[in-house]
């Protein structure tokens, strides 16, 4: 797939000059060249998400115009490799001599030079379906369904913010009931005072929400490690076929050692062999004899 970048003003009027008929371009420059610098602004469809950073940048309007459409104009562009042709004939000794000839700097003509203010232009198309691809809350189109994430939608949203509200209750119910119940016990059926019940029963709910943050940082550890064997079992499958071909050959030889083990014991000799040691061999045709 060819490089295309986009031609800056200052590399359309190097190339103008080079299209002079006094100087001496190969024609595998000149032709491509001048098809560069003659491109009609064409005008392309780009995607939904490029459109509206156009509108927004723009405030409501693309190129400043109210306009309807949803076309945006293509900038001229020029192939990288042409690019590179042409700073090597310009460096080469004829070409700096073509050049110095026509009282052309040839410092104009160099990589750095012809490169200077050029941007690799990208079909805003295949812009979009790079940035899906990058974007971690969207589906990557080049992955299988169950290795690429799924976008986040409502019901999944509010499920996980309901299992946390409640997680987060629970916890601070817990605390509380069990600090009063402590209290109550201690002031009313141990007759305690009052400061020695509050005590019991702050000590009791320390002692509460010590265990259950025990109990969350296990689950979300657990949760965390059966995501990780999924995204392993994932990528494990994405290997192919060889390796489950890998595991029956192993369980086969397994097999085939635990058999010549009891044909031992019982004082069996086995001729049972590998199929890796099986080789076949190819016999010639004895020519018959004419009688």
């Amino acid at each position: 797939m060819a490089t295309l970048l986009t031609l800056p003003s200052h590399l359309i009027e190097s190339i103008n000059h080079l299209l002079r008929e006094d100087l001496e371009l190969p024609d595998d420059l000149r032709e491509p060249l001048l098809e560069a610098i003659k491109q009609p602004q064409a005008d392309i469809i780009a995607p939904l998400d490029i459109r509206d950073g156009l509108y927004t940048q723009n405030d409501g309007n693309i190129d400043g115009k109210q306009e309807d459409s949803t076309a945006v104009p293509r900038p001229p562009t020029i192939d990288y490799d042409l690019v590179e042709r042409l700073s090597r004939w310009a460096t080469s000794d004829k070409g700096k001599m073509s050049l110095e000839k026509n009282n052309l700097d040839t410092s104009r003509y160099t990589d750095i030079s012809l490169l200077s203010g050029t941007e690799i232009y990208v079909d805003p198309k295949e812009l979009a379906r790079l940035r899906a691809a990058e974007n971690p809350e969207k589906p990557n189109p080049y992955l299988p369904s169950y290795l690429s994430p799924a976008p986040p939608s409502f019901g999944s949203e509010y499920r996980n913010l309901t299992r946390t509200l409640s997680t987060t209750f629970n916890v601070i119910f817990s605390i509380l009931g069990s600090a009063g119940a402590v209290y109550m016990a201690a002031v009313s059926g141990a007759g305690y005072s009052r400061e020695k019940g509050v005590l019991l029963g702050i000590l009791a709910g320390l002692i509460v929400g010590i265990a259950d943050g025990v109990l969350v940082v296990l689950f979300m550890s657990k949760v965390e490690k059966d995501r990780r064997e999924r995204h392993e079992r994932g990528r494990k499958l994405m290997k192919g076929s060889g390796k489950a071909l890998d595991q029956i050959e192993d369980q086969a030889r397994i097999e085939q050692g635990v058999q010549v083990k009891l044909l031992a014991k019982e004082g069996i000799e086995s001729t049972a062999v590998s199929a890796k040691q099986i080789q076949l061999r190819r016999r010639a045709l004895k020519p018959s004899n004419p009688e």
